[in-house]
């Protein structure tokens, strides 16, 4: 009997074996319209996960202007993991009626330099500080797109400072170009690298940055989100990804190769230019603006100050009744695989750090 039971459990276990040697057809939903892609973005460029995922697997990028709409598609299944900013990331995990989604890794946390920063028309008067910046919003007519974490962020601020715009509007980042270039509307919260595209600094030159979330201590982060059932169907694949990403993480913070990472943003977008992409997780936004000498950081796990703002996040969204919770259920923020892989990797946490670097270095 025990010789019988020894063999099934080999059988067993060489079956999971197998299975868990099966190629997989992922999509993958991702933004590189927003710095917080940036590691996907190079996983698609240098197929990165043809080293990690099993021989035979397939991988679909499908790219998104807003995080909200990778939301849907994992919702709806048509996609099994997504690069979300922090505030779709969290909403993402407050549908667990229709599908629960999980969050399974960082993307990055900056000072507010991402998705945190405000902008003004190009012919806006000239402000001494980002804080006289933010009181001359009042009475004027804003833009942001709603669900976006600029969203979040500008309702913070509008709470911190009791500033009363005339409108609030609910554009997308084109139609918000467009209406800031036309002198539509007075100002606009946005991401990176939209941000470095309309800006004087190294783009367009229609807006100006005037603050950003280093003004008020208010960071962003970016999240791997994915669904749960998939986690749970293949653990195998989900620790291979979060490899493949630990990998591209690496490949983002190290110097020799951000001329390249800023040619595969221009080569996966449409209107971003090679000085665009450098500056917008790379280059220094002026201290008078809002400015933090940290650009960006990949902690990769949930530590502290990434639990720490995603809990504010679940408050702020409850309060303001996108949700219906003001925590995470269980299970929803579990970087355990994450952390698994990092310690595999023999990496210390977080990272890396990229310091924000002067214009005067930015690839031509």
């Amino acid at each position: 009997m025990k010789l019988k039971t020894g063999l099934i459990l080999l059988a067993a276990l060489a079956a999971g074996t197998a299975a868990a040697a099966e190629p997989v057809k992922l999509v993958v939903g991702y933004q590189p319209y927003d710095t917080i892609s940036y590691s996907a973005v190079v996983i698609r460029a240098l197929e990165l996960w043809k080293k990690h995922l099993p021989p035979g697997s397939e991988v679909e990028f499908q790219n998104a202007l807003q995080g909200s709409l990778i939301v849907n598609q994992m919702l709806a299944n048509k996609q099994q993991i997504g690069y979300l900013g922090d505030m779709p990331a969290v909403v993402a995990t407050t549908k667990r009626s229709v599908a629960p989604i999980d969050l399974v890794a960082n993307t990055g946390l900056s000072p507010g330099q991402r998705c945190n920063v405000i902008m003004v028309r190009a012919d806006a008067p000239k402000f001494s500080s980002p804080q006289e910046a933010v009181r001359w919003l009042d009475g004027k007519t804003l833009a942001t797109p709603q669900g976006s974490c600029a969203h979040r962020f500008l309702g913070l601020v509008i709470e911190t400072t009791k500033i009363k715009p005339a409108a609030i509007l609910n554009q997308s980042i084109e139609v918000i170009a467009t209406n800031l270039r036309a002198g539509k509307i007075d100002a606009a919260v946005l991401w990176e690298p939209s941000v470095s595209r309309i800006g004087d600094i190294v783009g367009e030159g229609f807006a100006r940055i005037v603050a950003t979330g280093h003004t008020f201590g208010i960071s962003d982060a970016g999240a791997i989100a994915m669904r749960e059932d998939f986690i749970k169907a293949r653990p195998d694949i989900v620790e291979a990804w979060l490899r493949t990403e630990l990998e591209a993480q690496q490949y983002v913070l190290d110097p020799k190769n951000w001329s390249k990472v800023a040619q595969f943003v221009k080569s996966q977008t449409a209107g971003i230019t090679v000085p665009m992409a450098w500056f917008s997780i790379y280059g220094a936004i002026p201290a008078a603006a809002g400015g933090s000498p940290i650009r960006d950081e990949k902690p990769f796990v949930f530590d502290q100050r990434v639990h720490k703002l995603l809990a504010e996040t679940y408050v702020y969204l409850h309060q303001a009744k996108v949700i219906d919770v003001d925590k995470p259920a269980p299970g929803a923020l579990d970087d355990s695989i994450a952390r698994k892989v990092a310690q595999a990797a023999g990496v210390t946490l977080p990272l890396g750090i990229i310091k924000a670097q002067e214009v005067s270095k930015m690839p031509k």
